[in-house]
């Protein structure tokens, strides 16, 4: 009697169409994040670059919003870079099961298929870039384009007359658009020359092709050091301050690698060590394209400067590796700890799912004390909440809005537009280059939120008076989930370091 086989090609069809249709469903349901909301606002201010990253994530929606499409519509540039990038996995896949015939014969083309787009679809962060464009999402399709240009130009390189001088062009394209896309891009690029360099020692140098890409991925990124130069290079100084954060801890880093797990699961080590064990003709230098930014985002971490979605692209580079591992561990019956693993980010994915659609923790309102720190409840209301403020400038005659923190300014620019939105903290940020100071003397509708509270901004040094004029709660399945309180502060005179939050920090 055969023992059962699943139907490979059917599983990843069904994965990759499921993960699809959650996050369509996803892009209409949920309001913008602050992320979201930020760089949708680049796309309404069209500039060479902006302070905190490149422009490429603006440019790309700027015709959408303008257009004024409806949320859901402009999320589909996600989802489709989301599913762009596993398509370029599994052909990333496909040439490494090939790469001078290490696994011809051995292994199941499809099985490799499901593996590798199964390491993608049960990575809870992955779908988190699959709904909302963030500089990652966009790494995350050039990342493999990178590896795929790499491995196709060290094939040429093998040749006694290589062609390579047209994929070298292409790859300072990708790297260039990287490069517009997000500043640690560098990172990825990095590996280029390790790979490259491991398998053909310097012989790339030599290659007219190679000084031809730096040059078009230099020319790719001059608007970033244009502005940057116009604006006394404050995106550079920025993000080294950013990236180092402040006194370096270990626990950081060790809090850091277990939300990795968390956001990306087992499955992945578990494939890569198994090929790792198995002794077959591979690209192994392409592993340098998760490890190089993984170690450094790792090492920031000990400083609190890295975020759990910035490793995305270095996991995704490393997912055709794990599918081919653990196709072959999976053949060879070991399959007891593969299936715990997988029944295990499927219920994580799931669980995440589930708070997102509810708002939070299924009966736990605003009141009880696990909702009182709700950030899923963050992604609710903000539509809302800023018509309201639009309703109440008019009311009170104010030409003005004012939030405390930049992360609440982006939401409240981008529901309450046209109206100017200004940041009453002294941190630089970009709501400074496109509102300017709050003017001395003027008047504000300012918002607070249950989510990140802070006092009324009344000082000598801040506004004369405020008064608490309306609130908001936001409902959510018959729950509340978070509530808005709308002030009338009058009279700014100047401005001084707000205190911190008393629930959320930034």
């Amino acid at each position: 009697m055969h023992s059962y086989q699943p139907s490979w090609m059917r599983l990843t069809l069904q994965a990759i169409v499921s993960a699809a249709v959650v996050h369509l469903i996803f892009g209409f349901v949920l309001g913008l994040s602050v992320d979201e909301a930020h760089y949708a606002l680049y796309g309404l201010h069209l500039d060479w670059s902006y302070f905190d990253h490149p422009p490429l994530v603006g440019w790309l929606q700027a015709i959408p919003v303008y257009l004024q499409l409806p949320i859901g519509v402009i999320r589909l540039i996600p989802e489709l870079l989301w599913l762009s990038s596993l398509l370029l996995c599994l052909k990333l896949a496909f040439h490494m099961m090939n790469f001078q015939g290490g696994f011809h014969g051995h292994l199941n083309t499809r099985t490799v298929m499901w593996w590798t787009s199964a390491t993608i679809v049960l990575a809870p962060l992955f779908h988190v870039l699959g709904v909302g464009l963030l500089p990652d999402t966009l790494l995350m399709i050039f990342v493999p384009c990178m590896m795929l240009l790499t491995l196709e130009i060290s094939a040429q390189l093998q040749k006694d007359r290589p062609r390579d001088f047209f994929l070298w062009l292409l790859l300072g394209l990708v790297c260039g658009l990287a490069g517009l896309s997000k500043y640690t891009a560098i990172f990825f690029a990095l590996a280029i020359p390790v790979s490259l360099i491991t398998w053909h020692g310097t012989a790339m140098f030599t290659r007219a092709g190679f000084w031809s890409a730096l040059l078009i991925a230099l020319i790719c990124i001059s608007p970033v050091i244009y502005w940057n130069y116009q604006h006394d290079w404050i995106s550079f100084r920025y993000q080294l301050g950013h990236g180092s954060g402040g006194a370096w801890e270990i626990k950081r880093v060790g809090l850091f690698l277990v939300s990795q797990i968390v956001c990306y699961g087992f499955l992945p080590f578990m494939g890569v060590v198994w090929l790792l064990r198995r002794h077959r003709p591979m690209p192994y230098a392409l592993l340098s394209f998760f490890y190089i930014p993984y170690t450094i985002f790792a090492l920031f971490s000990g400083g609190g400067g890295s975020l759990p979605h910035w490793t995305a692209p270095a996991w995704l580079a490393l997912t055709p590796f794990a599918g081919i591992g653990l196709a072959q561990a999976w053949n060879q019956n070991r399959k007891f700890w593969i299936r715990v693993l997988s029944y295990l980010q499927f219920m994580l994915c799931l669980v995440g799912f589930t708070l997102l659609f509810f708002g939070g923790i299924p009966g736990v309102d605003l009141h009880h004390p696990w909702g009182q720190k709700n950030p899923i409840a963050d992604l609710y209301g903000w539509r809302t909440a800023s018509l309201h403020l639009k309703d109440l400038a008019a009311k009170y005659d104010v030409p003005r809005l004012a939030v405390q923190n930049w992360t609440l300014g982006s939401r409240v620019g981008w529901y309450a537009r046209p109206l100017p939105v200004f940041i009453l903290d002294e941190r630089l940020d970009q709501f400074d280059l496109w509102s300017g100071p709050m003017p001395l003397g003027g008047d504000a509708i300012v918002l607070n939120t249950s989510q990140m509270t802070f006092t009324a901004p009344v000082s000598p040094s801040q506004f004369s008076s405020c008064e608490l004029i309306d609130t908001q709660t936001v409902h959510r399945l018959g729950r509340d989930i978070a509530s808005f309180e709308f002030l009338l502060c009058k009279n700014w005179q100047g401005s001084q370091p707000n205190p911190a939050p008393s629930s959320i920090a930034e």
